[in-house]
């Protein structure tokens, strides 16, 4: 079972619908196991498709951090989307009133982790990757999948920390065509702490490409590939740097974009290039 952290520096790239469309695409083609956990805690979109009811004894991916970090037992909720696509979600969004007190007890716990980890002098990338770990474990006893899809926060949280961990088997970093996205996101993997034997494995979106050519856009990507900055690039096993371009139907549709689409769709060529790459990148990882 491999993990895979789809990740942006700012919202409003795409990241959800990209996760989701390479999730379709496995799942459906290529009869992949996923499941897509709901980890953007603070705005959780992919739990709206959360519709079957939760058995009493089973808790939502907040109410079982908020179990994990009081050490109270606890089990957590999945839900059969389709025969190969489960959904871990955040919490029911038909009743989300018990949402934020919920967030702010997680957040007490993770600002008292923090502050601990600081006081005894170990690394927070130490703590993220525990945390990390017993996360990926329990998901691992819900059933049998080959790839775990992390829906993860935008920015710089104490949430977000916990997906950097060195445990994942790839990173999906997703920003715009912007400065601020590229400045913001080449700071974030700047953060990332340095590898020796296990080098973080990032695969860079660039999304949604413009329809015009301009100049400006080859040295956005130049920016994004990390060319100018070499020495970062190589604290990573760098996966490449993929583009893709959004038709209006693509923005419309949202979730259900990808039984709509043909296969003449750019979009859905990108999409294509993105989960194949990452499919035998993970499959040859596994021989």
């Amino acid at each position: 079972m491999k993990t895979i952290i789809f990740y942006s520096f700012k919202g409003g790239v795409g990241r959800t619908q990209t996760m989701f469309n390479i999730a379709k695409y496995l799942t459906e083609e290529k009869n992949k196991k996923i499941v897509i956990v709901d980890f953007d805690l603070y705005a959780p979109g992919v739990s709206y498709l959360h519709k079957n009811i939760k058995p009493e004894k089973e808790d939502y991916f907040l109410q079982y951090l908020v179990n994990l970090f009081g050490d109270r037992q606890t089990n957590i909720f999945v839900e059969k989307l389709t025969e190969n696509l489960s959904l871990i979600p955040a919490y029911s969004m038909k009743n989300i009133k018990p949402y934020n007190k919920l967030l702010t007890e997680l957040s007490k716990y993770l600002y008292s982790i923090k502050q601990n980890s600081q006081e005894i002098a170990d690394s927070l990338s130490t703590v993220a990757d525990n945390i990390f770990d017993t996360i990926r474990n329990d998901i691992e006893q819900t059933g049998e999948y080959d790839y775990i899809f992390f829906d993860a926060r935008t920015g710089l949280t104490e949430v977000s920390d916990i997906l950097f961990s060195q445990y994942s088997d790839i990173k999906v970093i997703i920003s715009s065509f912007n400065d601020q996205n590229i400045n913001g996101t080449n700071d974030i993997l700047d953060l990332l702490p340095k590898q020796i034997f296990n080098k973080h494995s990032i695969l860079r979106v660039l999304s949604p490409k413009p329809v015009t050519e301009m100049a400006e856009l080859s040295s956005i990507k130049s920016r994004a590939d990390l060319e100018d900055k070499p020495s970062l690039k190589e604290k990573f096993n760098w996966l490449g740097t993929f583009e893709v371009y959004y038709e209006e139907q693509v923005v419309v549709n949202d979730f259900n974009v990808w039984e709509k689409i043909t296969k003449e769709c750019q979009y859905r060529k990108d999409i294509l290039d993105i989960a194949n790459a990452l499919d035998d990148i993970l499959t040859e990882s596994i021989l």
